[in-house]
């Protein structure tokens, strides 16, 4: 039977602007959306992939105090090293965008006056960790701590790695900053919260049915079972509020005609998935389409291709945001994939445990179809993986 051509939006994980792709990156969120495109696009389907740099948020000022550089330079260094490597790589996005633009900004914070005018928000004052040596509160990333599901000693504010739990800096055990190493102390600051709560009956039925408002959106057969487990595992623990905006100095503004917003900047989590949004927006621009026909029209198909890390952020936090919104799409599917370890541990590029992908690439710069398959070729990844390692491709 010959289906005719549908519409597609396909997205792969915004990399963070922090530090180069390894091949866990590209086998997990890169690799898998560029066959999947390209087998659309050989059907004739009408698709518009989608990616580009995340650039905000504490990894990227960290990464820049590590260095002893700015926030801006990193970006700038990360980007293009990420534009470079995807087009030796063979991934073949429609656009490479990054969240610094001014359209971004400007998308993000339309998202940001849409919910606050609807009420969708819930102001409140918190106690937030402060770093008096720094003199600056400190965002979840620049909180470490033991974890207390786990007890792994390396937890960040927002989740653990080892386990997956989601958490707040305040259920770490013994919180350090990571910024100066000293402990914290608890001072009262103001955010807006999205009520993750409120939303959770809808989710909950969408996510377990693939049923939204009454009408049939998705099969949850068609979903991975690890990534129907992991949300059903938070909706089980109850969701809660989730502020939207942090005490930063690097990011995308509140909209400062919003009473109390300066000082204030988005959550990365709620500006960069918006990054999608901006992206085709840019796209659409560039090649005289509609961008509202790829997000809004419900005969297009939205599917998100990302890592096991970001499952419920797209899963659970971005649909509420859409959803509370309106007019946009959920998701048809988000196929998230496992981890790829290396020598029998996660890949990591903080711990610089990885095979880098530019790396590999320019020293081998004939094996690009090489690489491609043997990633692709499930069974023989981690012994490939293995095998470069040895090659000395890893950099210690």
């Amino acid at each position: 039977m010959i289906h005719p051509p549908q519409r597609y939006i396909v997205t792969s994980a915004l990399p963070y602007a922090n530090g180069p792709l390894h091949i866990g990156h590209l086998t997990g969120a890169y690799l898998p959306a560029d066959i999947f495109v390209r087998m659309l696009r050989m059907l004739d389907n009408d698709v518009a992939f989608i990616c580009g740099s995340d650039e905000h948020g504490a990894a990227i000022t960290i990464r820049a105090l590590k260095d002893n550089s700015t926030p801006q330079a990193i970006i700038d260094k990360y980007h293009a090293l990420f534009q470079e490597t995807f087009l030796k790589a063979g991934i073949s996005f429609d656009i490479y965008h990054r969240t610094s633009s001014p359209l971004h900004h400007e998308t993000a914070q339309e998202f940001f006056r849409s919910l606050y005018a609807q009420g969708q928000f819930v102001e409140e004052e918190s106690e937030q960790y402060y770093d008096q040596e720094a003199g600056k509160f400190l965002a979840d990333r620049y909180i470490k701590g033991t974890c207390p599901k786990c007890s792994n000693p390396d937890a960040y504010g927002d989740q653990c790695e080892r386990c997956g739990s989601s958490l707040s800096p305040l259920e770490l055990i013994n919180p350090v900053s990571t910024i100066t190493g000293t402990k914290p102390e608890l001072r009262k600051t103001k955010h807006w919260y999205l009520p993750l709560d409120k939303y959770e009956s809808w989710l909950r039925t969408w996510v377990e049915t693939g049923v939204l408002d009454g009408v049939e959106h998705h099969d949850p057969a068609d979903w991975k079972t690890h990534v129907i487990g992991q949300c059903k595992s938070w909706l089980d623990g109850g969701l809660q509020p989730r502020a939207m905006t942090r005490d930063l100095d690097w990011g995308v503004d509140v909209p400062q005609e919003i009473p109390g917003s300066a000082g204030k900047k988005l959550y990365v989590w709620m500006d960069a998935p918006i990054g999608y949004v901006s992206a085709t927006k840019q796209w659409a621009a560039d090649n005289g389409k509609d961008w509202k026909a790829y997000w809004q029209d419900p005969e297009s198909s939205l599917i998100h291709f990302i890592g096991k890390d970001n499952i419920v952020f797209h899963c659970l936090i971005f649909p509420a945001i859409l959803k509370a919104h309106g007019q946009y799409n959920l998701p048809v599917n988000v196929p998230a994939n496992q981890f790829l370890n290396l020598e029998e541990q996660k890949i990591s590029t903080s711990r610089n445990w990885a095979i880098w992908v530019h790396e590999f690439l320019n020293e081998n710069p004939d094996q690009t179809d090489a690489l491609r398959y043997v990633l692709t070729y499930s069974p023989i990844s981690f012994a490939m993986a293995r095998c470069l390692s040895l090659m000395r491709i890893h950099r210690s």
